[in-house]
Parts: structure tokens; sequence; C-alpha cells
């Protein structure tokens, strides 16, 4: 397989554009990667994390404006000067007791008069060195800060939802809180990455925009940021990555941000974010997940229909707009545009039985017949049976899933065969041999239900891919067991169980629906 090289970074002009002044994302722009990416290419060379070695390496660009200062001054008239003069204030502030106090502190000569105004939040972003926000932005800064109840806010790319909502909202919720004089421990928040890079440069920005507008730290890491005087064992802000477990945290806020993206949507990833969702949920409601859509069945996708949300598609910002046009032009794949910019996820398409069709409730008995096909489990994994019958122009389908041995299952199957009107069942024998069928028909045959055994030897993927094929024609019952649905409905190639959508293919052969892939 061939090897993709990195894109070279010159390591000296990384150097220089620090010592410029150059942000963390121009530095980025300048290379032609994405931050993160430059996040990761740093830690890797220099052991340690972009905004520690941006903060070191742009202290030499002070000392390259004081040279030019003094040359200035020697050679130059009032006006250079002048300008050497501002653009000393504009990047050593706090060598300019010139300057005024910062909001909320009070210098010593007025150490009795009056607090400076509260800044508002694009007073704010202005100290902190952000661009002024646009209108959109501080509703989707409002929309994270303001809100105490589970929310999503999916954003298209591009458009500062990670800027102006997760680092600058709650920078400014903190700064309020302290220039209000409140408890600051009722203002700690968690904010879950999918990186360390990811959480330093988080962590660093609102550090620089509290530090910026006068609210001073107790502590201050890569990982942590506590405001001085904050007691309690939450800090102001923790950052930790979504592999961490929650466990000791107790937050008054929850920001995901990103918790899936679209390099990696697997089904491990997308358990592992719902997983850590479900722990962040038991510990506070006041939850807000950030991101747009990567793939039909992502947290995102879950949480769209059942929680407040806000969207903010491709359009709603036009002055942030990219090129979706140039971008289809250089070959973008329309889904990734789809789902990045105008925030649509995939319906159809995206899953094997995509096309499958739903019914409230599998169809009492009319005189047809109705089997039943067991694909049985040594305990390891789930017994999955499906319960089939003729149904208008396909099948209606019916299933339950669970996580035992065929075995224990027993207890349960007879009561929901007779309660359906089984006639036949098949039961998988590949690892079971005979003596499954010698036990079923005992228990079932006495009940009138005929007990059938295949082993099965062909592909199980294919198989199950076969019966996509005929998905339009499946009617399954809502009323199905949630684990047996959500292992139909959402399978794809490698998923970690794969039980109820190969019992239902195997169902499908055995009536003589589906022919095998040896």
């Amino acid at each position: 397989m061939a090897r993709f090289e990195s894109k070279p970074i010159n390591w000296g002009e990384f150097e220089n554009l620090m010592s410029l002044q150059c942000t963390q994302a121009e530095i980025a722009a300048w290379f032609n990667i994405h931050i993160t990416t430059l996040e990761n290419r740093v830690l890797e060379r220099y052991g340690e994390s972009l905004s520690v070695i941006w903060n070191k390496k742009k202290l030499f660009g002070k000392v390259r404006l004081r040279k030019a200062q003094f040359n200035i001054v020697e050679r130059a008239g009032s006006g250079a000067t002048a300008m050497a003069i501002w653009l000393d204030k504009k990047i050593n502030p706090e060598e300019n007791p010139d300057r005024p106090p910062p909001p909320g502190q009070r210098p010593e000569s007025l150490a009795s008069g009056p607090v400076h105004e509260k800044a508002t939040f694009k007073e704010f972003c202005a100290r902190a060195g952000y661009f002024e926000p646009f209108e959109k932005q501080i509703e989707m800064k409002d929309f994270v800060i303001g809100l105490k109840e589970v929310r999503l806010l999916l954003g298209a790319r591009g458009y500062g939802k990670t800027d102006y909502g997760t680092i600058m909202g709650v920078a400014y919720d903190i700064y309020c809180a302290w220039f209000d004089g409140l408890d600051m421990s009722e203002f700690t928040n968690l904010i879950v990455t999918k990186s360390k890079a990811r959480n330093a440069a988080i962590i660093n920005e609102i550090a620089n925009a509290l530090e910026k507008n006068g609210v001073p730290f107790g502590k201050a890491t890569e990982s942590v940021l506590r405001v001085e005087g904050l007691i309690g064992q939450d800090h102001s802000v923790e950052a930790i990555t979504i592999k961490s477990s929650l466990r000791g945290r107790h937050p008054k806020r929850i920001v995901m941000d990103d918790p899936v993206t679209d390099e990696d949507v697997s089904e491990s990833m997308r358990k592992t974010v719902k997983r850590r969702y479900d722990e962040a949920y038991k510990l506070s409601k006041n939850i807000c997940v950030i991101g747009q859509p990567a793939h039909a069945f992502d947290l995102y996708a879950e949480l769209r229909g059942i929680v407040k949300k806000m969207e903010v598609p491709h359009g709603m910002i036009p002055e942030l707009d990219a090129d979706l046009e140039a971008m289809r032009l250089a070959g973008i794949d329309e889904n990734s545009i789809q789902m990045s910019y105008h925030l649509v996820i995939p319906e159809s398409g995206s899953s094997i039985f995509a096309n499958i069709k739903y019914i409230d409730d599998f169809p009492k008995a009319d005189g047809s017949t109705c089997v039943a096909f067991i694909d049985p489990s040594d305990g390891g994994d789930f017994t999955a049976v499906t319960v089939l019958r003729g149904y208008m122009d396909g099948v209606a389908v019916t299933g339950k899933a669970w996580k035992k041995a065929w075995y224990h299952c027993l207890d349960d199957l007879l009561p929901w065969f007779l309660s359906l009107g089984v006639k036949k069942i098949c039961f998988e024998t590949n690892k079971h041999g005979l003596q499954p069928l010698e036990q079923l028909r005992r228990l079932l045959g006495p009940h009138g239900i005929a007990v059938d055994g295949v082993h099965s030897d062909s592909n199980k993927h294919a198989m199950i891919v076969s019966a996509g094929s005929y998905a339009h024609m499946i009617h399954l019952s809502k009323r199905s067991d949630k684990t047996y649905n959500d292992q139909v409905t959402k399978y794809e190639y490698g998923s970690k169980y794969d039980d109820s959508p190969d019992s239902l293919a195997r169902c499908l052969q055995w009536v003589g629906l589906l022919r095998g892939k040896k």
C-alpha cells in the first residue's frame, strides 16, 4: 500500500512566524495544514504542545521590536517613532503602565474609586485578540452558555462554533461571574474533545482571553484552569479526551466539542462517544454537544430529534461561507459537503437496510404461514430470533436478541412463539450439532410447532448484503426488541454484533427468498 508523506514544515520558518506574533491559526494557514495537524506535528518535534511553544517563541518578537524601536528613534522622524510606541503598546500591554486597568480591577491610585464597566461580549473578544463576532456567532455563544439543558449545536464548518461557543463563550461566562463577584464554584466547566493537543489549545485560548480581560488565575496548565479564589475540586475549566473517564468530576457545565468527526466514524468510536455522553448525562443535564454531522448513526443523529437544537447551515453567515462550487470542481465528495456545510445527515444509502419499511406491530395470524429462525449463541454474543410471515408485497418481520446462550432463552421463546402463531422454526446447527433439535422438538412439538435444522456454509456478510437488496419488501415491526432492530437497521461491514441481521438473512434464505453465496 502506498504511504502518503506528511506535508513538510520548515521549522525555522515556523519559529520566525511565531516571533512575528502570528496566531496559531495563521501559522497553520501559512503551511496549508489544519491547526490540529500542526498541534500534533509540534508535539512530535518539541515534546511540548503548540500553545506552550507559541508562548515561548513569540517572546523573541518583543526583542526584535525593541531593537527596531531604537533604530527608528535614531534614524526616523516623530511619525515613525509614534508608530513604534503604538506597536509596543499593542504587543506588550503588560509593560505599559499608562494603559487603563482591565475591567474588574482597580489601579492602586483608584483603590476606593469605581470599577470599570463590565465588557460586552464583543469588547471581551476584541481584548482577547479575536475578530468581532457576527450576530449569528453571538447567538451560538448564547445557545452554548445561556441554557442549562441538554442541547445540540450543529454548524457549518468554519463558522466559529469552537472559537465563539466553546472558547470565548466559556471564557466570557467565567469573566462575568468573576466580575459580578459570584460564587465561582457554580461556574465550573468540563470540555471533552478527541485529542490532548486540541484540549491544550482550547485551554490556552481561554486562559489568554481571561488574562487579557483582567481575570487572575490560581492555576493554569495544559488541561486545567482555575480562577483565583475558586474553592472545590472541580476547576473553572478542565479539558479531557473522549476516551477519558468522567469519574470523580462534578462540573456545572459539560461541552462536548466535535466528539465525532469524519476522520473516525467507526462503530467502535461512535460507541465510545455515546458511552461518554451517557456518562456525562449522569453528572449534569447542562450538556452542549457541538459539531457537524459525520455519520448516519453518530451521536448528532441520535440527539437531533430528541433534544433542543440550533442549526447554522451554510448560507447563514455569508461572510464566512466556503466556496462549495470550487470544492466540487476539486473533486471533494458531495456527501461530505452536504454533511459538513448543509448539515444533511444521510438517511438513505448509508445502511444496508436503509430502505426497510416499518409497521406498528407484527400482523395477527390470518391463515398465512408464520415461521421463525434461531441464530444461536453459546453465550459469547447474542442469540437472535427472527419471526417472519407473508405480508402485502413482501414479508412482515419481528425479532428478539438475547445476550445469552440459546438454551437460556427457552422459557422466553415458547410463550412468544405461541402468541405470534409460529408453526415451524429453523435452528442453525453450525456449532451445536443435532442435539439442540431434539431438545427443541421435545419443548415445542407438543404445541404443534415443527423444528428443522440447517447448516449454513455461505458467507455471512454476503448473505446480509443480499438481504439488504430485499429490504424494500421487509416490513419491520416497531415493537420488535430494540436490540434486534438496532442491529438490523444499523448494520455495516465490521459491526461488532451482526447476529440479528444474520438471523434475518438466514430466515429469508431458508424460506427461499434469497440464495447464499458460497
